[in-house]
């Protein structure tokens, strides 16, 4: 039957709070926030563990929760939707570490600091419009190898803007970041596809607004964490091209943690695959 409007301000309360605590620290850590609210995290984790055991209470009353629980269990979502906030969690970070190195490293203006990264935007534009016409065939390689292009391309970035000085640096820097978009063009929107093709009809509101979250998330931790490693380095004597290549460093390590979760959904899903295609061998 048709069940009567509920919003689940509670969960919505144990959510914020949670993600909050956990960005507190990492948003101050520049200034010591590490050392004086390191107890933020603890608290974080129980009120992220006290809201997934009311969202599985809510549902079990009937009612709508904010995250429904079904959806840990529907085939890919899970992976998927780590593999996308831990994604964001490097991708979002770097335009911050970026425009803090060209702009008050080498003293670019705004305007020429986005064009210095305008590659990885048209890398992105050009793999995004095919790898869309590829996903039903290719499934979770295409974001296997769209992480492998982003890590090795970032990984070029960060030591060309370390030992590289001036303008140089952002021209040099060009190329390995028209390969990180290409690589970054095919995960994002191939992800989501593949996190949600599986996902029942009457879920997938619900899935697409955890799928957003998780990478909002993902994207807001990133940016405090890549942010708070640029700093540190510049606050213990290091120059603006280590800082920036150190938060690359920090960026494509997460982007690792993003493949290996890949690799783990592409491994599962071809056993899967296996398990289905062997005919039984009941006795007649």
């Amino acid at each position: 039957g048709r069940r009567g409007v509920h919003l689940d301000l509670l969960g919505a309360l144990l959510l914020g709070a949670g993600v909050l605590c956990l960005l507190l620290p990492l948003v101050t850590a520049e200034t010591g926030g590490l050392g004086r609210q390191w107890p933020l995290f603890v608290l974080a984790g129980l009120l992220l563990a006290a809201f997934a055991w009311w969202e599985v209470r809510v549902a079990r009353t009937g009612r709508q929760p904010l995250l429904e629980p079904q959806l840990a269990r529907t085939p890919g979502f899970p992976a998927g939707s780590l593999v996308g906030a831990v994604y964001f969690c490097g991708f979002t970070g770097i335009w911050l570490a970026l425009a803090l190195f060209f702009q008050d490293g080498l003293g670019y203006s705004p305007l020429r600091s986005g064009l210095a990264v305008t590659p990885f935007a048209l890398g992105t534009a050009i793999s995004a419009a095919i790898a869309g016409r590829f996903v039903a065939r290719a499934g979770r390689w295409l974001t296997v190898s769209g992480l492998i292009a982003v890590i090795l391309g970032l990984s070029v970035v960060a030591l060309v803007l370390r030992h590289v000085g001036g303008d140089a640096a952002a021209w040099l820097a060009a190329a390995p970041l028209f390969l990180a978009g290409l690589g970054g063009g095919m995960v994002t929107s191939p992800n989501m596809t593949l996190t949600l093709q599986d996902v029942p009809v009457s879920m997938a509101g619900a899935a697409g607004g955890a799928l957003q979250t998780a990478q909002r998330i993902g994207g807001a931790i990133g940016t405090a964490v890549l942010a708070a490693v640029y700093y540190q380095v510049l606050t213990i004597g290091g120059s603006d091209h280590t800082a920036v290549s150190d938060a690359l460093w920090a960026a494509c390590g997460l982007m690792v943690l993003a493949l290996l979760m890949a690799v783990a959904e592409l491994a599962r899903r071809r056993t899967r695959r296996l398990h289905h295609s062997t005919p039984s061998m009941a006795p007649e």
